[in-house]
């Protein structure tokens, strides 16, 4: 990560009341103050709680809806905490606009705050600007939309959370802080259609190392976030293709026997000589041209 930036938050324990209403507590792991400490703090996670749907139960509380597809471990005004399996666990703080995944059993950690600013792994703040997804070890992927904001110009708060795994999915959103009391989480079980339905962006993995890489293995780090900036190959309002939209692309292809086809669109469509990553808006056009000629033939 780029050094000199401003070191990521602190992690602090606090009493969550539960949905109930109840009055009773639940110990569970916030983010007070993302911008006072290390982002490696040690986090206690919390117990588990069993919930199965929740709608807004007090005034300033998360509204969450849908079947349980993650379930949720905490919840208070503002926050949010959900078990993702295989020891990681995701907290929302709205009143930070804050994210953290945590590994309890790696020590993996994620930290989103603000004004799409990034620590992984405790190390060092940088900025993102343009959609960015992060992969977990365990399949699970996080999509992180921002939103430019009302009154300051280029600048681009996290707004909105995608999060899929195989069938599981759940949209999270009134991320930001810039309007407080409307954070708002909805789960499926439509996991593939809305993955297939939300832009990866730039797609962070982690690698071999157990450090973090771009999809096409280089660190990342300030250079790399910087493809998200506006401009981008990634930035707002751009729509060039993860490998894994790639890969979607070319099953879509196969099953229909038309893989030259989309091989002779990708090549024709190469951005230029310094990046070679091939455009959605080429590859989604074929499919739709060769997805009308099916349908014309199968109507003749």
């Amino acid at each position: 990560m780029e050094t000199g930036a401003v070191a990521p938050a602190a992690v602090d324990g606090i009493g969550f009341g539960n949905a109930g209403g109840d009055g009773q507590i639940i110990a569970a792991v916030v983010l007070l103050d993302p911008i006072a400490a290390p982002a490696d703090s040690d986090a206690a996670l919390p117990s588990s709680v069993d919930v199965a749907f929740y709608v807004a139960p007090a005034e300033g509380m998360p509204a969450i809806s849908g079947p349980p597809a993650f379930e949720v471990t905490a919840v208070a005004i503002g926050n949010v905490v959900f078990d993702l399996s295989d020891g990681y666990s995701l907290s929302i703080d709205e009143l930070q606009s804050a994210v953290f995944v945590a590994n309890a059993s790696t020590g993996e950690s994620i930290l989103v705050w603000g004004a799409a600013q990034i620590a992984l792994d405790g190390a060092d703040a940088a900025r993102f600007w343009g959609t960015t997804s992060v992969e977990l070890a365990n399949g699970t992927k996080i999509t992180m939309e921002t939103a430019v904001d009302a009154m300051i110009a280029d600048l681009f708060r996290l707004d909105k959370l995608t999060v899929t795994r195989e069938d599981r999915a759940m949209v999270i959103t009134g991320i930001a802080e810039t309007m407080l009391g409307d954070l708002a989480v909805v789960q499926s079980f439509e996991g593939d259609a809305i993955d297939a339905a939300t832009r990866d962006g730039l797609t962070i993995v982690s690698d071999l190392t157990g450090g973090w890489s771009d999809e096409y293995g280089n660190s990342v780090d300030q250079t790399v976030l910087d493809e998200t900036a506006i401009g981008g190959l990634y930035g707002p309002g751009k729509d060039t293709l993860s490998l894994g939209e790639i890969s979607e692309a070319i099953s879509s292809f196969v099953a229909y026997n038309q893989i030259d086809s989309l091989m002779l669109t990708i090549g024709r469509n190469q951005p230029s000589d310094s990046d070679r990553r091939p455009q959605a808006n080429d590859i989604y056009r074929a499919m739709a041209l060769y997805a009308g000629e099916n349908a014309a033939r199968a109507g003749d």
